[in-house]
């Protein structure tokens, strides 16, 4: 691209030519060329020398050929050729020998064959210019950000702290930030397009950032993963990362290139594409989800309450109507005792049916037996890490479940069970929404000990904090904005009801841990 051609062009001259008369100004050449043609003149002249001094008009044309004009070169050619023979009809007139005819024959061939020679380099440079101007074009018209790279002082960090004897870099680099932060000062920026001038505010690829470590904030943390991937030489390597504009914008970018084996490092294409909008857009559907979130357990707890209040309406109405009329009986000048007994057994009747109906809600919430049957626990994990995939995956996150070959077998409610494990992941997914997606992984292992199914699901979240460890089974403890703290209770009591016992620590490697263990039986 035109930043990096000029300054080659400055080095070596257009398209790498060597020659110290292509620096040279247009105006300047052609003197010096009209310089070099008298003088070949005068020595071809006036010389004695016995051979062909006209030759050296190939220096001429060398000197004055414009790469861009195929007219001047031809014109200097004729007037080199017209010189040559000039010469030799001086010198020689009509009494020349057949070595003087030999000799100005191959001056004039010489500047054929130069004239030919430069005129087909003139097709050729033209046709390389061609392909320079439209692929800069096309990199122009891209919409995603490209700049160029020079990873050579990378490579040779790298080299030398392989020389100095280390062998799991990773290691180093996790051990070294300063090593990380220094590497990433050498690394130069030789080139972008019109893309990446207008994402970073510059208006001139003159005035762009010169370094890597210009743009990149302090607490960068993904040139660490382009060490090694410069070490490794991989065939990809992408990663999300921030920049900082020329005004001082955070931008949130992914970047890619590629450093597979034998690419030369010294211009490494990255292309960088701006993810802000998508950025925006997940902000807005997650503030979305969670709204819609708090909506249905609005509605849920609605629907709960009128459910329950149309359940105790009836008995609560039979037992003011039974105490009314036992106040009645009793203000008589003479209380009606048996009328009175009769109220007082009704009333106690109406109170045992809103026992009756209290029992039917904590049956469904609290630590009441339903029915129970013999479930294969590891089908009924897997059957939910499926159900749960989908969700999991909107996260950006995976679930891994690892368990033995054979049948782990229980005696329980299949509903309840799933909805307990259910419960579980949707803890683990919203304990890990502060972390990056390549991080967030949800670790399910189920094995037997002893008579008893042990169950685990592990996050790699921020694991507990230190307030909050043994109360988060406490009904109503919530550390989520809008939470209802239901969640850990409801799966306390359902492990309770199957004879279990469950666990909330914090997992030594990170991420908090949850551990259930479950009876096996066999039913009767």
């Amino acid at each position: 691209m035109s930043r990096m051609i000029d300054r080659t062009v400055l080095a070596t001259g257009p398209r790498g030519d060597l020659s110290p008369f292509t620096a040279m100004a247009p105006v300047a050449r052609q003197i010096a060329a009209a310089m070099l043609a008298s003088f070949i003149f005068w020595a071809d002249t006036s010389s004695s020398i016995g051979s062909a001094v006209a030759t050296l008009y190939v220096l001429v044309l060398i000197v004055a050929c414009d790469r861009e004009h195929r007219g001047h070169l031809l014109a200097w050619s004729l007037l080199c050729a017209s010189l040559a023979l000039a010469s030799f009809v001086f010198v020689h007139g009509r009494s020349a020998d057949i070595g003087a005819v030999l000799r100005v024959a191959i001056s004039l061939g010489a500047n054929a064959a130069t004239t030919g020679l430069l005129l087909h380099r003139q097709v050729m440079d033209s046709r390389v210019a061609r392909g320079e101007r439209r692929h800069e074009d096309m990199l122009n018209s891209l919409a995603v950000a490209i700049w160029e790279h020079d990873f050579r002082p990378v490579q040779a960090a790298i080299s030398s702290v392989r020389a100095g004897g280390v062998t799991d870099l990773r290691a180093f680099l996790d051990a070294n930030p300063d090593f990380v932060i220094d590497t990433r000062r050498l690394v130069r920026i030789t080139d972008v397009n019109e893309t990446a001038l207008e994402l970073m505010g510059v208006p001139t690829k003159a005035a762009f950032f010169e370094r890597l470590s210009d743009f990149l904030p302090e607490n960068d943390d993904s040139f660490q993963e382009c060490i090694l991937a410069i070490d490794e030489r991989r065939e990809m390597f992408q990663a999300e990362a921030q920049v900082i504009s020329a005004a001082g914008e955070v931008i949130d970018v992914i970047v890619a290139f590629s450093l597979s084996p034998g690419r030369c490092l010294d211009r490494v294409p990255g292309s960088i594409l701006d993810v802000r909008q998508r950025k925006r857009l997940e902000t807005t559907i997650e503030r979305t989800r969670l709204e819609l979130d708090k909506v249905q357990r609005s509605a849920a707890m609605a629907t709960m309450s009128a459910s329950i209040a149309h359940e105790i309406n009836q008995p609560l109405s039979a037992i003011q109507s039974f105490a009314n009329a036992a106040t009645l009986w009793l203000d008589r000048e003479t209380p009606d005792i048996v009328e009175v007994r009769q109220s007082l057994d009704g009333l106690n009747s109406a109170v045992e049916n809103v026992y009756e109906v209290m029992q039917r809600v904590r049956n469904l919430v609290g630590n009441s037996r339903g029915e129970t049957v013999p479930i294969d626990l590891r089908s009924l994990i897997c059957d939910t890490v499926t159900f749960a995939a989908r969700d999991a995956d909107a996260h950006g996150a995976r679930i891994v479940f690892n368990h033995q070959q054979r049948e782990v077998t229980i005696l329980g409610d299949r509903l309840l069970l799933k909805h307990l494990l259910l419960n579980l992941i949707t803890n683990a997914l919203q304990a890990m929404e502060g972390i990056s997606r390549s991080e967030k992984l949800i670790e399910i292992e189920l094995g037997t000990h002893e008579q008893a199914a042990h169950v685990t699901v592990r996050d790699k979240g921020p694991g507990l904090l230190q307030a909050t460890t043994g109360k988060p089974f406490d009904p109503f403890f919530t550390t989520k904005p809008g939470g209802m703290g239901l969640g850990l209770s409801i799966c306390r009591s359902i492990v309770e009801l199957h004879d279990g016992e469950i666990a909330l620590t914090d997992h030594p490697n990170g991420g908090a841990r949850v551990s259930m263990t479950l009876p096996t039986r066999t039913a009767v």
